[in-house]
């Protein structure tokens, strides 16, 4: 019984050692019940960070683009001539410095312009900006030196035959296939507008009418009369977006879709569930515009 009583006492030292011991796992103890829960990121926290980051890229897109529009000078033209246009004139009427260089180097080189149409032909003049200048452009008969035939080559020469070129037959093309090379065959239609064409296809998935391409940026009505006996629809099926689980970047991409139409059918998803057709659909977006009338062709559910 005293050997028990030997092990059983502790001096000063060691009773206050062995107090701190059980005090400091008493305060672990008490600091890991008390500290909150830790949360994990479950599916739909991650789907409200992804919605997140993609509201936040596309606000600096489109702030990008705001920005890109204003640098790009508007222009003022004025009646001219690009045979004997200046620089300084050039670039008064807002063309850029690249632009005016190159009809100054053309005209340096020995080229002349002797319809309206041949300013067009300079790659730093893009559709849009010759729209812009052709009801501005005067140009005085041009007599075509360059291109008469030496004496023994005229129709005064009995061994004379004149050379008779066919036109060239404009292609019929498919809307859903064809490529940029292939539309500038078609008439009005140029290479800037004629890449625009197919961009635009790719963001909409396809085209289902070919009276969509009023809606490509520097397509008038004009242009589009002359272009479409040349155009035809083919049977490629359009690329369809499911509106219950696209992410927002995929939305707010599409050309019949703005921000806040996106923003509204993120809500409905995740607030109060999916969407189940189209007039439910329709009747959610059109609260702020009309919706396009083709975009119903372009969403499943």
């Amino acid at each position: 019984m005293d050997g028990l009583r030997k092990w059983l006492t502790f001096s000063k030292g060691e009773r206050v050692a062995i107090i701190s011991i059980l005090a400091a796992i008493v305060v672990l103890v008490l600091v890991n019940l008390l500290r909150p829960t830790r949360v994990t990121l479950d599916e739909a926290t991650l789907h409200n960070l992804d919605s997140l980051l993609a509201l936040r890229q596309s606000a600096l897109e489109e702030q990008q683009q705001n920005q890109a529009k204003q640098e790009i000078p508007e222009l003022q033209p004025f009646p001219f001539n690009p045979n004997t246009m200046t620089e300084e004139e050039g670039l008064r009427m807002g063309l850029t410095e690249r632009q005016v260089r190159n009809i100054l180097n053309y005209r340096d080189k020995g080229g002349k312009f002797y319809s309206k149409s041949d300013l067009a032909k300079l790659y730093t003049i893009s559709d849009e900006d010759f729209a812009q200048l052709e009801p501005f452009i005067v140009l005085p008969e041009v007599a075509r030196k360059d291109y008469q035939k030496p004496a023994t080559e005229t129709k005064q020469n009995p061994e004379y035959k004149e050379e008779k070129k066919a036109p060239k037959a404009v292609p019929v093309v498919d809307l859903n296939t064809v490529d940029s090379t292939t539309l500038v065959e078609l008439p009005q239609i140029g290479g800037y507008t004629a890449s625009r064409i197919v961009a635009y296809r790719e963001k909409l998935g396809g085209y289902i009418c070919k009276e969509q391409l009023l809606e490509v940026k520097g397509m008038d009505t004009e242009r589009y009369n002359t272009a479409a006996p040349y155009i035809n629809i083919g049977e490629a099926s359009v690329r369809k977006i499911d509106v219950n689980r696209a992410d927002f970047k995929t939305l707010v991409n599409h050309p019949y879709l703005n921000y806040n139409q996106v923003k509204r059918i993120f809500n409905q998803r995740e607030k109060r569930g999916m969407i189940k057709d189209w007039d439910q659909l329709k009747a959610l977006i059109e609260e702020e515009e009309p919706v396009n009338p083709y975009f119903e062709n372009y969403v499943k559910f």
